[in-house]
């Protein structure tokens, strides 16, 4: 059998989504594909512009494809699962566009019947079946963590000259919709110094690229753990405003100063910084979840308000860095019972969970409370949450709470 020569740069599957990501981001067009001679010609509403909004729609029937979790914030869909399509009035304005698909404030979970009722324009939008090639956009845009939103049309490639400009980079669906579970296993050792912290001076930094994509991550090597036992080993999703900035919306960077005291109360062992902020949705979206929280959303509610699901992130890269430094079988610090299984779906050995505890504000009540009663993070009993009239009022004391 004839063995296909290796490409140049590489998985081209992979490639090809991985410049998509960065078509969308630079707020161009890309082409879909989901057969030979047709496609999905879309741009993210994150970084639409007039001319290309102009130019996708000249003639053409626009569809607006959102998720399933965005299309029920909107009072359009109730029971789907996936992405759906709509089409769009042709008098909709770019304005109108972005402001429904994506920002509209709390009033836009009104019932459609309402949005009739106020000749609101979504009140217009005409469902249709989903193409392939548009659910899998919204998966490239997921990827690149722009909106969850996009703006389209089906071309044929014989009939629409457009369909085949050469600058619209074309991709597959199968290899876009594959993206998410391929990209983050392959990762490189690229480069290590010796990091005195100020919780713990006997700390090594180990920075991870990944294979495909942009994001790098860093392994803190705290002190020096025992051969051959588990050892404790900590994920932080990177938190800019928390961990850099010390906010209070969160207790993130407490979690990651407390968490390398604990490993090196422990013996030693690995804190990776993981490359995900917001859960996985990106800064940008996450300031725009804030600003839906400060509407009266809570946190996972105002994820699946832009679109998103309750928790984006995925750990397969953190499962090939602690291979690659040669632990598979860990004590792990957390709280949140997705990382568990995260991790042993990648074939680390977690013999243990270990709590890690954050401190309760009043700007960040809220969000620890909901961490646990609404996405299962675990707590003892010993560390309950003041109730919310009480945040007001002044402690005696500070009070530990579960966080991510």
């Amino acid at each position: 059998m004839h063995k296909q020569a290796t490409a140049l740069n590489g998985d081209m599957a992979l490639l090809s989504v991985q410049r998509a990501i960065a078509e969308l981001r630079h707020g161009h067009a890309i082409c879909v594909r989901d057969a030979p001679d047709s496609g999905f010609v879309c741009a993210d509403i994150d970084t639409l512009r007039p001319g290309l909004f102009a130019a996708l729609g000249r003639g053409r029937r626009l569809l607006l494809v959102i998720t399933h979790q965005r299309a029920r914030a909107l009072g359009l869909a109730e029971g789907s699962a996936g992405p759906l399509a709509f089409e769009l009035p042709p008098d909709l304005s770019l304005e109108q566009l972005q402001d429904i698909a994506a920002t509209e404030p709390l009033r836009a979970m009104t019932a459609a019947a309402a949005a009739a009722a106020s000749g609101h324009p979504r009140a217009r939008f005409v469902p249709v079946n989903c193409p392939r090639a548009a659910a899998a956009a919204v998966a490239i845009a997921k990827a690149g963590r722009l909106l969850p939103a996009l703006i389209g049309c089906e071309r044929s490639v014989r009939e629409d000259p457009f369909a085949a400009d050469p600058s619209v980079l074309v991709v597959d669906a199968t290899h876009a919709l594959g993206y998410a579970d391929a990209v983050g296993r392959e990762i490189e050792r690229v480069s290590e110094a010796r990091v005195p912290l100020e919780s713990e001076d006997d700390c090594r930094l180990v920075l991870f690229r990944a294979a495909h994509g942009d994001e790098e991550h860093v392994a803190v090597l705290v002190g020096t753990p025992e051969a051959g036992a588990p050892v404790p080993v900590r994920l932080h999703s990177a938190c800019l405003t928390g961990d850099l900035l010390g906010s209070l919306r969160c207790d993130c960077g407490e979690q990651l100063r407390t968490a390398v005291e604990r490993i090196a109360g422990l013996g030693g062992g690995v804190l990776l910084y993981l490359s995900q902020e917001g859960r996985g949705i990106g800064l940008a979206n996450k300031l725009r979840a804030y600003a839906l929280q400060d509407t009266g959303l809570d946190t996972l509610d105002a994820d699946r308000y832009l679109g998103f699901r309750a928790d984006e992130r995925r750990y397969q890269a953190a499962a090939a860095i602690l291979k690659a430094l040669g632990l598979t079988h860990i004590r792990l610090l957390t709280n949140s019972p997705h990382k568990l299984a995260a991790l042993r779906d990648e074939g680390i050995d977690v013999v243990e969970r270990l709590p890690l505890l954050g401190t309760v504000n009043p700007h960040n009540e809220r969000y620890l409370r909901t961490k646990r009663e609404r996405a299962g993070h675990m707590i003892d009993e010993q560390a309950d949450l003041v109730e919310e009239e009480k945040l007001d009022e002044p402690a005696p004391s500070p009070q530990r709470a579960a966080s991510a």
